[in-house]
């Protein structure tokens, strides 16, 4: 582990070099809220909640263009576009998760080619969450509130700044071409990180117990989704704003020239799933919210080894009818 602290009033200067060759994603202050976008030079909003639109929309965007076609003649010619080089700044461990998770899921059998080339582009640089949300519950599901891997870049909020840490060669190289913005870190330091984590890790521990998938699958199973359903809107908010939902549709836009789109969808939407004929293998509310919750904590699960859910608490926070997720499936009507 190649460790360092970067004082607070060198965390725009270093933003600054690192954007001459990056485009640089931050939470960055819009309107009073924090939101994800591409840094202009402002102070980022490290002490904000984690802002509701997950930086994994950078991997994976809510519209996005596969590749752009021309015809000529009667033959077709297709043409894509390269990933940006990219550094995310910022993320917290939940969404850090999230991405392992896609990475399972599009690395896996036919390879999702323009997910894998923008991961590919992107350094993330992720900071442990010492200050915990109000609907967070990350410790519950293995997720946070420290991150253990998978980053270039692992930052901490101490008293005396950022203790970063390298976690990968693309780390190492930007704190070595970099090093006129670190200094070492003192051994009180990297205590006083252990110390604020525990106490992150103990709070979200208070709140809500470790989860198993037996238990959650006991849970579905006892859950009437009927009456469940009848809380949801079905705005499909809850898909949109998770960082692991990844249910798409793909559109051919333009004849005969035109543009392949790949769109966001949400299982939870009654045309997610309707057929040509007009048939739906789940048509009311409370089948499709069952289905939203077997696929986050058993079907992703059995295809990845972790759980469609990372206890980001997004779903609730942006749920129009102020229906925490938890309590839905925990404390619900059976």
């Amino acid at each position: 582990m190649t460790a360092s602290l970067l004082r607070r009033e060198g965390l725009v200067p270093l933003l600054r070099d690192l954007a001459e060759t990056l485009e640089v994603v931050a939470p960055i202050l819009v309107d009073g809220s924090a939101v994800f976008a591409t840094w202009r030079g402002e102070e980022p909003a490290l002490k904000a909640d984690n802002p509701l639109n997950s930086p994994v929309e950078f991997f994976l965007p809510k519209r996005e263009v596969l590749f752009r076609y021309v015809q000529y003649s009667g033959r077709y010619t297709f043409a894509e576009e390269p990933p940006k080089a990219r550094l995310i700044f910022g993320m917290r461990p939940c969404d850090l998760r999230a991405l392992e998770v896609l990475d399972r899921l599009f690395g896996a059998d036919i390879p999702d080619h323009p997910y894998l080339a923008r991961r590919r582009s992107t350094v993330v640089v992720v900071l442990n969450c010492t200050t915990p949300g109000e609907r967070c519950f990350c410790a519950s599901l293995g997720s946070g509130p420290a991150a253990v891997g998978g980053y270039d870049l692992l930052l901490t909020n101490l008293e005396r700044g950022y203790l970063v840490e390298a976690g990968s060669p693309a780390g190492v190289f930007i704190l070595q071409a970099h090093r006129c913005h670190f200094e070492e870190p003192l051994p009180e330091d990297l205590l006083e990180k252990e110390r604020l984590l525990a106490g992150a890790e103990e709070e979200l521990r208070g709140r809500r117990p470790a989860l198993s998938p037996e238990v959650l699958k006991r849970a579905i199973e006892e859950t009437d989704w009927e009456v469940a359903g009848s809380r949801c809107l079905s705005c499909g908010g809850c898909s949109l704003v998770c960082p692991v939902c990844h249910c798409f549709t793909v559109i051919d836009q333009g004849v005969p020239d035109g543009e392949r789109l790949r769109c966001r969808d949400s299982c939870t939407l009654a045309g997610f799933s309707r057929m040509t004929s007009g048939a739906n293998p789940r048509p009311s509310l409370g089948e499709r919210l069952r289905h939203w919750y077997l696929d986050k904590f058993v079907y992703i699960p059995e295809k990845t080894g972790l759980f469609g859910c990372v206890g980001c608490g997004r779903c609730s926070r942006v749920c129009l009818s102020d229906v925490d997720r938890w309590s839905l499936l925990m404390e619900g009507p059976r």
